[in-house]
């Protein structure tokens, strides 16, 4: 096999597993933004209500 396509390879392979592992990262952190934002609006309507 060439040298070129095998490096390639590799990049492309690397790059996904970045890609993958950084979009799992996102989700989870982003759905725990998600629930700390409920809570606050939550919080500010009980506030307001009392």
């Amino acid at each position: 096999m060439n040298f070129w396509i095998a490096l390639w390879k590799v990049v492309f392979v690397f790059s996904l597993g970045i890609f993958a592992v950084m979009a799992v990262w996102v989700t989870v952190a982003g759905l725990g933004d998600i629930r700390k934002l409920f809570a606050a609006i939550e919080k500010s309507h009980r506030v307001k209500s009392e």
